[in-house]
Parts: structure tokens; C-alpha cells; sequence
């Protein structure tokens, strides 16, 4: 598995961890997984995705079809880290349509930053 989602900030935001080669296969299953969270909480979440260690997708059309989580009424925003170049206009394409605000930073640690100063704001 290429993936892994895990609670960043207990009932906030959840983080998403991509490493390797990202498949179809795994975009639906992690879909599955957060709309699962979603459901179960009664707080907005966000979703901090790190990158950093990401493939380059070649199939990111096929995976935002899958990413039904990204409009679900309960999440909130969707921060990105990744230094690469094609997989920050993948990210783009991917949520560019979705309910939650997209964010998108060089490191996990600013794309932290930006999703603590939202939380502090809230």
C-alpha cells in the first residue's frame, strides 16, 4: 500500500501519507477510508496530505474521480505538501473542484503551519 491515513490532530485532521507509486487502487481505498471518518464525526476535519515522497501519477484524472471525500460537507480544507513541480498541478487538478478550501506548501511543515493558524482561526 502507498498510502497511509492516520489521525494528525485527534479529531481535526487527519493526515494522509503518500509514498511511491500512488494507484487507482489505492485512491479508492483511501477514499473509502476518510469518507468513513467523515461520517463517524460530528466536527469539520481537515486533511493534511504529505507528498513529499510521492511518484509522479500519471493517471490523475482516473484518481480525482475517485475522491468523493473531497466534497463531503464535513471537511473542511485539504493542505498539500510536495516540493514536486507535476505532482503540485496533479493536486491542483485533482481538488481544484472540491468543496474544501486546497492549500498547497514546499514541506510538511508549512503546510502544517497554514493548517494550525486555520484551526486557531476557527
Amino acid at each position: 500500500m502507498a498510502y497511509e491515513l492516520a489521525w494528525h490532530i485527534e479529531d481535526q485532521a487527519l493526515l494522509l501519507t503518500i509514498s511511491g507509486h500512488y494507484t487507482l487502487l489505492d485512491a479508492r481505498d483511501a477514499n473509502k477510508h476518510m469518507l468513513d471518518v467523515l461520517e463517524k464525526s460530528s466536527n469539520t476535519l481537515a486533511l493534511l496530505i504529505d507528498a513529499t515522497t510521492m511518484q509522479r501519477p500519471y493517471n490523475f484524472g482516473e484518481i480525482r474521480a475517485t475522491q468523493h471525500y473531497m466534497d463531503h460537507q464535513r471537511l473542511d480544507g485539504i493542505y498539500v505538501a510536495t516540493r514536486d513541480r507535476l505532482i503540485k498541478l496533479s493536486m491542483m487538478v485533482i481538488f481544484n473542484l472540491s468543496r474544501a478550501n486546497l492549500f498547497i506548501a514546499d514541506d510538511v511543515i508549512n503546510a502544517e503551519n497554514m493548517l494550525r493558524q486555520r484551526l486557531k482561526n476557527a
